[in-house]
Parts: structure tokens; sequence; C-alpha cells
């Protein structure tokens, strides 16, 4: 099953968010988040914008050992997107990106 892949969104609201953010609070991405956004972003380079099953379960592991990697929100927002990724019942990442943007951005 082919899902369009909505996590470019993901690095557009990373880089919106850092444009607005006054800079005396900013913190630098935790490296696990910094991990599942790379691994993400590669997904979809690669692929085009879309994925295969296969490709979203590959994807969907690498992100559950990141999320081993961490704790807290980022570690649920990790998990989250991984498993939305192989869902049958999800049609739509954007949840999944937004919790994950708000968790790790």
């Amino acid at each position: 099953m082919f899902k369009l892949f909505s996590a470019a969104l993901l690095t557009a609201a990373a880089a919106a968010a850092l444009q607005v953010a006054p800079a005396a609070t900013a913190q630098a991405m935790s490296p696990s988040c910094a991990k599942a956004i790379e691994l993400i972003n590669i997904a979809i380079d690669t692929s085009g914008g879309t994925m295969d099953a296969a490709t979203s379960q590959a994807l969907s592991d690498r992100l559950l050992g990141v999320a081993e990697l961490t704790a807290g929100a980022e570690k649920d927002a990790i998990t989250g997107y991984a498993h939305a990724l192989v869902d049958d019942n999800v049609t739509d990442l954007t949840p999944a990106t937004d919790q994950l943007n708000r968790a790790c951005v």
C-alpha cells in the first residue's frame, strides 16, 4: 500500500519554528529527534515522496530503534510515528507528524 508521505512538512515546520522562536528560548534538538528526522528525510528523498510497504516497514523498524534510546514525549512521538507508518488503518500521517514536530522542535 502506498502512502502519501507528509513528513516533508516536518522539516518545513522545524525551520519555520526556528525562524519565529525567540533566540533566548531556543533549544537544540535532541540527538534522537535529529536522527529520527534524518531517517524520515532520507526515506522521503529515496522514495520520491511515497513509500511502499517494505520501505515503510524498514523506516518504522529504524525509528523504533531510535525511540529506544530516548524517553518521554520524544520517545512517544517517534514511536507513534513509527507505528503510524505501518498501520493499515492510518491513511494520513499528519497527526503523527504534528506530534513529532511538537516533541522534537
